[in-house]
């Protein structure tokens, strides 16, 4: 199967602060950047917060691991490295605009 015929999980992921707070975000895109894999994300917000605030957006690096059963899982990591977080913010921008372009 090549990396374009993949099928992705897009079951909401969940992400949980430092204080035990949990947030839940859906993936809405995927990129591949010097060979690793990574996934733009967007918050899962009420209807009402989307309108006040602003739905937040993330990127993160997707890894495959083994489950149980050999099953395989995928896994999203944040980026701590903030050069690197900045250049993806920076090529997922590009992506967006361009997908924009292709769909009017």
């Amino acid at each position: 199967m090549s990396e374009n015929e993949k099928n992705y999980d897009t079951d909401p992921v969940i992400f949980e602060d430092e204080e035990g707070n949990e947030y839940a975000f859906q993936p809405i895109d995927f990129f591949f950047y010097n060979g690793e894999e990574y996934a733009l994300l967007t918050e899962v917000t009420d209807e009402e917060d989307e309108e006040d605030e602003g739905t937040e957006v993330i990127v993160c690096r997707v890894k495959d691991e083994a489950g149980e059963n050999d099953e395989e899982l995928e896994t999203y990591e944040l980026i701590e490295d903030e050069e690197l977080a900045a250049k993806l913010v920076e090529i997922a921008n590009t992506k967006l605009e361009e997908d924009d372009q292709i769909e009017e």
